[in-house]
């Protein structure tokens, strides 16, 4: 493929980040370990209240499209429809405070009079205005249909929000024709009661074509009554619960779980102020603030336009209940937002991820001797001497963490001797240390595609703990006796030494599982050592794969919704993206996977089954779906085609497995995905209902213990293990604080998802701008009246299409839904000018089309963003995506991968 698009991508994307922190900023204070309890949408986001309760007329405005315009809404260019709202509305210059909370004794009062809900707060990133609460009860999402009833709750908050009655329930839009139906027949049941029963009805009371695309906004039933019928809260329960979302508001604000950090620019005041700054954040979902000028750079107040490319970090200080803004400081300078470097960063500081070098407090806490250490002499007595087993590592081929090795021995009767050997990373961090109050505070190691960001000290990571081919390592080893159908005869669990013979790639593992007759010569593996042989190593590893087929056989119930996982190839010295392929999951990694989430489930009963301590174990275990959320899902694959009987893991499994065509296959995983809970971490008995299952898994219990060097509760784990085998005292928290540790836990793990999984789009990103438009096969997933939701199933990017500004024969568009069973569809009329014809084409959820997929800077906000469009459907089928995934290599190029987690299981 031609490069001559690389010289304007490095026009766009020059210099470095030139970052450095505000010398006027407070450095905020460190967030304590325990917590006291007491996409695409619009980009300038914020509190700017003269729009709460008519949500149409707070978006913000392009300064792109209008750029003679001021940011303030005084100024704004508006619609005509707006200008007809306005007419109705208070005046824009006046700001509708927030409701003040009330009490949380009258909270609890209400939530457990079933008045009020209490739950985390989720913001739509492509729909600023929207946003949702899950039901404690598993019914549908309740939603929150504006800014002001937010009251000042930020994404991911924790908060209570009252129920409103069903007459303010936004109808959900698909159904408004059936809703408009309804309230005709609730009007010809009240005015013709003496009418013959069953009269058919007129013209004037067939469903309307459908509405228009403002109409066809969340609309109550008060707001879609034009007739002005007299509805009674009698009338109104008549009209099935089915067709509305149920509203609520937020009346308090239990936990703020936000990071309080945005990424965003700075810019004057729309009103001109001297004395403040506007900062405008990239995430649509963060109110916009309010900076003292002093707390700005010194020259900004002289020269704004100087900084129109510099990216900053603020971080919320205060959101009044009666103000436009937010108040804010800036924490940090990251460079020219046209940078990925200050693309990454922000990245990084929105979702509160530390990225800074350990303290030397923390770093006292190691061997002195770093580069000398060895296991001191008192160690060999206590653990249980492996160095001379074959012990062998299987990693991706750049892995520097090490945490697992393998060992299989057939023994005299026919059985096998297996044993995981992990890391013994509790012994270097100690309880009660500055070393593990670090741990503690980062919790997970953060991938990035460009990076690892370590929750332990490079020292530890790559050393120390890490199982490197031929030396001597501490390790918890769980060991089995088996016979070949994967039946556990005996188990050991044991603090033990290794010595790893080889380190060996899954490429490397996987020629051997391929090509079992082959005879393998010394130069086609690593170095061997320990007296260990190529035969010692080949024999061993297939003898690993013919247990794990048996064990993986057994997990038939279980269920995993594995997506495509993007992995680039990039240039050494200037990290840009030259193309990417899709990771590919082989038989070597299932090999892994079973005998990681065999130690997993294996400790997990062990610990729960030792009373002494089983109040204090930390396990991982995984909700059922919400039974409203997958039954609907449930019900559009049925749509299509495809029944699955039964919402248990095993059924959906053998559905899935059933599924031959590619492109269904990944779409149903990303639908059935999406309608999963995530996987938390808790302590056992703070657990409700005793309920400590692992839905996906399909076990009783489950934890995480295979990974101690980049995640924290797997040490939480080894203590626990070693108190059972009486090689430590229990863990010395409570068992309330150690709930507490295991909900930061399952928000850092969040957060650092969110950043892996933004940090490969920004690369994606980088790359199509680099090569210019691409096109591809796309499954819609979701129909909406202005816009289509595209699943990209060879690579597993989701993408929002817009219809807008396509060349279509308006107004002839129709969105509706005319019954409760049917899926929702969109048909829309091209125009063609030559030969000048209308073509029609309808859209329905499941259909294939071919979208071109853009990758735009936005000006206006300093963001890269992924962007489709919808092709003609008489248009050539292109596939030039998969271009990308065979580009030639330049000199010198480094290929980075995302590391894999063992435990496919752990997203969730």
């Amino acid at each position: 493929m031609s490069n001559s698009r690389r010289g304007n991508y490095q026009n766009s994307y020059r210099g470095h980040a030139r970052g450095g922190r505000n010398p006027n900023h407070r450095q905020q204070h460190q967030q304590p370990i325990i917590a006291n309890q007491s996409a695409f949408g619009p980009q300038d986001g914020g509190f700017d209240t003269s729009g709460w309760g008519n949500y149409t007329n707070y978006y913000p405005v392009s300064q792109q499209i209008f750029n003679n315009q001021p940011r303030g809404n005084d100024a704004r260019p508006r619609s005509n429809y707006q200008n007809n709202q306005s007419r109705q509305q208070t005046s824009n210059n006046t700001v509708l405070a927030c409701d003040e909370y009330l009490s949380e004794e009258q909270v609890l009062k209400d939530i457990a009079d079933k008045k009020t809900i209490r739950g985390v707060l989720r913001i739509n990133a492509k729909q600023y205005t929207d946003a949702f609460i899950s039901d404690p009860d598993s019914g549908s999402d309740f939603f929150i249909d504006n800014v002001r009833e937010r009251n000042r709750a930020l994404n991911l908050d924790e908060v209570a929000a009252q129920i409103k009655p069903k007459r303010q329930w936004k109808i959900i839009p698909e159904f408004t024709n059936l809703v408009e139906q309804c309230i005709r027949d609730l009007r010809n049941e009240k005015t013709s009661s003496a009418e013959k029963e069953g009269e058919k009805l007129t013209d004037t009371n067939v469903p309307k074509s459908s509405p228009s695309k403002r109409d066809n906004k969340r609309e109550t039933l008060n707001t879609l009554n034009a007739q002005n019928i007299n509805l009674s809260d009698e009338m109104i329960d008549k009209i099935p619960d089915q067709y509305f979302q149920r509203t609520v508001k937020v009346v308090f604000l239990f936990r703020r779980r936000h990071s309080m950090k945005a990424a965003g620019l700075i810019r004057k005041m729309p009103d001109n102020n001297p004395n403040f700054a506007l900062f405008s954040p990239m995430d649509s979902r963060i109110p916009r603030l309010m900076i003292p000028i002093e707390n700005c750079p010194e020259n900004f107040k002289d020269r704004p336009s100087d900084y129109e490319k510099s990216l900053f970090v603020a971080r919320i200080v205060d959101i009044p209940a009666d103000k436009k803004f937010a108040k804010g400081e800036l924490m940090e300078n990251l460079g020219d937002a046209d940078t990925v470097e200050a693309q990454s960063k922000a990245i990084l500081m929105e979702n509160d991820i530390r990225d800074e070098e350990f303290s030397e407090e923390v770093i006292k806490c190691l061997p002195l001797e770093k580069d000398t250490w060895t296991i001191p002499d008192e160690e060999f007595s206590k653990r249980l001497d492996l160095r001379k087993q074959c012990i062998f590592t299987i990693d991706p081929a750049t892995a520097r963490d090490l945490d697992d090795a393998l060992s299989c021995e057939q023994l005299a009767n026919g059985h096998y001797k297996v044993g995981v050997h992990i890391a013994d990373v509790s012994y270097f961090v100690r309880e009660q240390t500055p070393l593990d109050t670090e741990a503690a505070q980062r919790t997970t190691s953060v991938y990035l595609v460009e990076r690892v960001i370590p929750m332990l000290p490079r020292l530890l990571c790559d050393r120390l703990c890490s199982l490197n081919p031929d030396e001597d390592r501490l390790t918890y080893s769980v060991i089995w006796t088996m016979n070949e159908q994967g039946d556990i005869l005996d188990e050991q669990f044991t603090r033990s030494i290794i010595r790893s013979c080889v380190k060996l790639s899954y490429d490397h593992a996987q020629d051997i599982i391929e090509h079992p007759d082959k005879q393998f010569q010394s130069n086609d593996l690593p170095s061997i050592t320990n007296n260990f042989t190529v035969n010692d190593i080949t024999r061993t590893v297939l003898q690993l794969y013919k247990i794990s087929k048996a064990l993986r056989s057994k997990r038939a119930g279980a269920l995993t919704l594995n997506q495509p996982k993007l992995q680039y190839q990039m240039k050494a010295d200037t990290k840009i993206p030259l193309s990417f392929s899709i990771y590919q999951q082989k038989d070597s990694n299932r090999l892994v996977e079973e005998y990681m989430l065999l130690a997993n489930m294996q400790v997990a009963r062990k610990l729960c089954l030792t009373d002494r301590i089983f109040e204090k174990v930390i396990l991982r275990r995984h909700p059922p779906p919400n039974a409203s959320t997958i039954q609907n899902t449930l019900k559009l694959i049925k749509s299509s085609g495809i029944d699955i009987e039964g919402s248990s893991s095993g059924e959906i499994s053998k559905a899935i497995q059933k599924i031959k065509d590619d492109s269904t296959q990944k779409l149903l995983i990303h639908l059935l995905a999406k309608s999963m809970q995530l996987a938390i971490y808790c302590c056992a008995s703070c657990v409700p209902n005793n309920d400590y299952s692992h839905y996906a898994l399909n076990v009783e219990y489950y934890t995480h213990f295979t990974s101690p060097i980049r995640r924290y509760p797997d040490i939480l784990v080894h203590r626990l293990l070693g108190a059972t085998l009486d090689y430590n005292e229990n863990l010395y928290q409570t068992p309330r604080t150690l709930e507490q540790i295991a909900q930061l836990c399952n928000e850092k793990k969040l957060n650092a998802k969110t950043c892996s999984e933004r940090s490969a789009e920004l690369y994606l990103a980088v790359l199509i701008k680099e090569y210019g438009t691409i096109s591809d096969e796309a499954v819609i997933v979701g129909v909406k009246d202005e816009s289509l939701d595209v699943y990209l199933f060879r690579i597993g990017v989701p993408v929002r299409v817009g219809i807008n500004n396509l060349p279509l024969d308006h107004p002839r568009t129709s969105f509706q839904k005319l019954s409760p069973n049917q899926s929702a569809e969109l048909t829309i009329y091209w125009k063609n000018n030559d030969p000048p014809q209308i073509v029609k084409q309808v859209l329905k959820s499941f259909d294939i089309v071919n979208v071109d997929i853009m990758s735009e800077f936005d000006i206006n906000m300093k963001k890269l963003k992924l962007t489709a469009q919808l092709r003609h459907p008489n248009a050539e089928k292109l596939a030039t995506l998969a271009k990308l995934c065979s580009s030639t290599m330049l000199d010198n190029p480094i290929s980075i991968q995302q590391r894999q987690d063992f435990d496919p299981y752990s997203e969730y």
